[in-house]
């Protein structure tokens, strides 16, 4: 059986779940053209799959500073391992795993002892929000994996395909860097709004499946 639905069996207590939606409702998501919502709407319709790396990250701009995106392998069903992100994060005296492309919260200790998790890198919350914040503020000169030529190319065939969805968006560019806070992600950030240097609210918006 895939280990994903065992860890799904367990009841977790619906307080937990409640402090996490509370954390999210000022984040709403786009996913490419296709769909749009908050995080656990999309999340318990299954429509995050594959978005690991964007929405743990952005996940992390919410909440508290101690939490951790954990990069790792996973055995869900002993196949080949997969690469995925999740987050650890503490609830009073204990502590949690929440996994939202894969519609899971489960204690920390269980969720990484049946998915055997190998993990391969790491980041706290408050480093990504550091990154994110200084990333607004001072843009730095976008670095290419291609030319700057084939950039612009792609970026002007994007603002084709999706209009003004990508008007006065933050292009979050990425490294592949398993220990930097932005790592596989390439999402446009918008509607921003910022009070006493913490991010209150935005929109994220999908754009390429790493």
């Amino acid at each position: 059986m895939d280990r994903c639905e065992l860890l799904k069996k367990e009841k977790i207590d619906k307080e937990i779940y409640e402090y996490l939606k509370e954390l999210f409702q000022n984040l709403n998501i786009e996913i490419l053209g296709d769909y749009e919502g908050k995080l656990f709407d999309l999340m318990n319709n299954g429509l995050l799959e594959g978005w690991c790396w964007e929405t743990t990250e952005t996940a992390a701009l919410f909440m508290p500073d101690d939490s951790i995106v954990y990069r790792a392998n996973l055995n869900i069903n002993d196949e080949s391992p997969y690469y995925h992100a999740f987050i650890s994060f503490k609830y009073k005296e204990d502590e949690y795993i929440f996994d939202p492309c894969l519609n899971l919260i489960n204690t920390r200790d269980n969720y990484l002892n049946t998915l055997e998790a190998d993990i391969k890198g790491y980041v706290t919350a408050k480093e990504i929000k550091d990154y994110f914040l200084n990333y607004i503020k001072n843009p730095p000169k976008r670095e290419y994996s291609y030319s700057e030529e084939t950039a612009l190319i792609v970026e002007k065939m994007m603002r084709k395909f999706f209009g003004d969805s990508k008007k006065d968006e933050i292009y979050m560019h990425s490294k592949e860097d398993k220990f930097f806070p932005m790592y596989r992600n390439e999402s446009g950030y918008k509607n921003i709004e910022i009070s006493d240097n913490k991010i209150k609210s935005l929109i994220v918006h999908y754009y390429l499946n790493a």
